[in-house]
């Protein structure tokens, strides 16, 4: 019975090692990496954010109504910090593929793109957990400018570089 368990263990590993090299093979081509990324409306974003808005609508609203209003505003947040999360982990991989480029300013930029991503990633899942905190409770507040700032920076530096660039530059 312990040797059948320790093959079926055996057989569970390296059917996941299997899966994670297919994936990690799918994840080198730089036009299907760009073609994944979610769009995400920064300026709607930055109006959900708006402090003036929130207290505005703290002081007019009942109590009750303005709990509901906060939650729904949360879900929609969470919902943006997902795609930014989701982009993040695509510039990721788009960055580690340019960094093992043998034109020193594109692996360069590739590293640097990464780094970013991965700041941005950080960022963003940190996020996620106070904005879940803050559904369950309203009146926590979350400040979200550092992972939309690092989102920026992350973004701006994958501008102006189509997919057919991406796999030129690669070769």
């Amino acid at each position: 019975m312990i040797t059948f368990l320790i093959i079926l263990l055996a057989c569970a590993f390296l059917v996941f090692l299997v899966r994670l090299m297919h994936r990690r093979g799918a994840e080198n081509d730089t036009v299907g990496l760009y073609r994944r990324l979610q769009p995400v409306y920064l300026p709607a974003l930055l109006n959900l954010l708006n402090p003036d808005d929130l207290a505005f609508l703290r002081t007019s609203l009942r109590h009750s109504d303005f709990v509901e209003l906060k939650r729904r505003r949360t879900r929609a947040l969470i919902d943006y910090v997902r795609r930014i999360n989701t982009n993040a982990k695509v510039l990721t991989s788009i960055g580690a593929i340019l960094r093992q480029s043998p034109v020193p300013d594109v692996a360069m930029s590739g590293q640097l793109l990464a780094s970013r991503a991965l700041t941005t990633r950080m960022l963003a899942g940190r996020t996620l957990l106070f904005l879940e905190i803050e559904l369950l409770l309203p009146f926590f507040d979350t400040n979200l400018a550092s992972t939309i700032r690092a989102y920026e920076t992350a973004h701006a530096r994958l501008e102006g570089v189509t997919p057919s660039s991406l796999a030129a530059r690669y070769r």
